[in-house]
């Protein structure tokens, strides 16, 4: 299965029961050299960051300090993705989130900086840019001369992009388009110098008259974009998180990034590749706060033992572990799929967002439990640790929206195709190949299981369980389609739970990809830990997948629903 584009997707495939086993197996790995020089970048980040960056002195001073940035600059950390024509390493998307995840383990405003900078600010640039606009603002924002920031979010539109109402106005006698609007809860957005601005302008369609559509242009600070106060915020304070101010800003028609009337298109992809790094920077953030509490429990005596020693604590740090691993195979895959280009990675970057984000706040969250009454303490990080992590699962698409938007995705694609099968129904001449395509693979995914290629005889059940519930989420799919037709839309809590199940699935296949090629490269001796680990959370998985896709049908949805209605009614708790 493939998108518009003709680009193969894996997992809008697995929605239509189909397993694209080439997108996951083998389990990806960098290019040698890259990795080589991957890992001397990473050392020298690791010392930089152990001797210039005190992220509990940037929280409470809500700075981050300029020479620290200076600093950030110096190592080339502004241009890790920028092909090296123009002044940036010209790394891969899977190098480029491994650092990222290295600075987030040090601290999480920083890694910020770099992401909203790379993974969004100038990503626009890189994927639309004309190579006029590349030579004149690529070489800037490599050395890190120009900061990025990426301008969409409003006042009225958060997760509804749609709904932006900042206008632009065509001038063409001036050679410019006038801006105005404002723009909120902008990363950078005091500090920048280079913005990627939404806006909406009236354009002529053929046949159509004159409408509204999204374009999107390059803004720089020179141009009379101002920066309102910055925000207090409850975590990441280090960074500048302002409100841009777009009056009578005027922006010459060349900086327009892309198509007119086609900006939405260009927010969606920018969000769809940056998510990936948020992700990536989570797991850095997951190992950091494991490797703090495990130093405090097998030291901390309770009732004259360490507190390890207990069953509870145990638990914890176990599952704090599976979600690392798990979120590593999901991520490191998913950035495999981006570099190889011509791929729809569209669903994985979104599913990769919510579990390592919901990840880390569990983690932080568990962390502080463990620590006991110091981890509510100013004086240790587990505090600031879940206050910056609370962000996580709102920004770059909440995950509520993340979800709708999988669960939505696989089920169009399903759509689509049942369509194009009804279509062939009114000519089963004309459409023969197609029915007869449809009735084999009907047929095989009710007659046979195997799905995806043979595995180490360790991760057999874990196959197998897979293979099993990846079969039910396209039978699911196809099913709620049949009931509900184009009002699933509007069943978001079944969404959840499809979004939820693919989730999980997402995590198991790229976990047995991953440890069956350590057991292929390494033998099974020396994977023993992987094996565990991915066993593990494939027998966990696979029975929260059952859960979901069982309480699609046995649920108390209607319940809740009228809960709500008369709390809301009430306008308080009143029973």
């Amino acid at each position: 299965m493939t998108d518009k584009n003709g680009h193969p997707s894996f997992f809008k495939s697995l929605f239509s029961g189909f397993f694209l086993e080439e997108l996951v197996f083998p389990y990806p790995h960098m290019d040698k050299e890259e990795e080589e020089n991957l890992n001397l970048i990473r050392d020298t980040i690791r010392k930089f960051c152990e001797s210039y960056v005190d992220s509990p002195k940037f929280d409470r001073e809500e700075k981050f300090p300029e020479d620290v940035i200076n600093g950030m600059k110096e190592l080339g950390l502004f241009g890790i993705v920028i092909p090296e024509e123009y002044g940036g390493f010209g790394l891969s998307t899977t190098a480029y989130v491994k650092i990222l995840e290295e600075v987030a383990g040090f601290d999480g405003s920083m890694a910020l900086i770099i992401g909203a900078h790379q993974s969004i600010g100038l990503k626009g640039l890189l994927l639309y840019g004309t190579e006029e606009q590349k030579q004149k603002y690529l070489p800037k924002l490599a050395t890190g001369e120009m900061l990025a920031a990426y301008g969409l979010t409003e006042p009225g539109a958060g997760s509804d992009a749609a709904g932006i109402k900042t206008r632009a106005v065509r001038d063409e006698k001036k050679g410019v388009y006038v801006l105005n609007g404002n723009k909120m809860w902008i990363t950078n957005g005091g500090i920048a110098d280079f913005f990627t601005i939404f806006a909406k302008e009236e354009i002529d369609i053929p046949g159509e008259g004159k409408k509204d559509k999204i374009s999107a242009f390059i803004v720089t600070r020179e141009m009379g974009v101002q920066s309102g106060k910055k925000e207090e915020k409850m975590g990441i304070r280090a960074t500048s998180t302002a409100e841009l101010i777009l009056e009578n800003v005027e922006v010459p028609i060349e900086n327009l990034l892309g198509e007119r009337g086609k900006g939405f298109k260009v927010a969606m992809e920018i969000l769809n590749t940056g998510r990936v790094g948020l992700a990536g920077g989570n797991i850095g953030g997951s190992k950091t706060a494991l490797k703090y509490i495990l130093n405090h429990v097998k030291e901390r005596h309770q009732f004259g033992r360490p507190l390890i020693s207990f069953e509870i604590i145990r638990e914890k740090v176990a599952q704090i572990a599976l979600r690392i691993f798990v979120a590593e195979s999901m991520v490191y895959l998913t950035t495999s799929l981006i570099d190889r280009e011509n791929i729809d990675f569209s669903l994985e970057t979104a599913m990769c967002k919510v579990y390592s984000t919901d990840t880390l706040l569990i983690n932080t969250n568990d962390c502080l439990q463990m620590a006991g009454g110091i981890g509510y303490s100013r004086e240790y990080p587990y505090e600031q640790w879940v206050r910056d992590a609370r962000i996580n699962p709102i920004f770059e698409g909440t995950n509520e929206i993340m979800r709708i938007f999988t669960a939505l995705s696989g089920i169009q694609e399903r759509g689509e195709y049942l369509k194009k099968i009804g279509k062939a129904l009114s000519d089963p001449i004309k459409g023969f190949g197609l029915l007869t395509d449809y009735a084999m693979h009907y047929m095989k995914n009710r007659l046979t299981k195997e799905r995806i290629p043979d595995v180490h005889p360790t991760l057999a059940k874990a196959k197998a369980d897979f293979e099993e519930w990846a079969k039910n989420l396209h039978i699911t799919a196809e099913r709620i389609l049949v009931r509900y037709g184009k009002h699933i839309i509007k069943k978001q809590i079944i969404q959840y739970r499809i979004a939820d199940a693919a989730i999980d699935l997402f995590g198991m296949i790229a976990s047995i990809s991953r440890v069956d090629d350590c057991i292929r490269i390494k033998g099974e001796e020396n994977c023993h830990k992987m094996i565990t680990l991915c066993n593990t959370f494939c027998g966990q998985a696979w029975r929260r997948v059952r859960r979901n896709l069982l309480m699609i049908d046995k649920n108390d949805d209607d319940q809740l629903l009228k809960i709500t209605e008369f709390i809301t009614e009430d306008e308080e708790y009143r029973v």
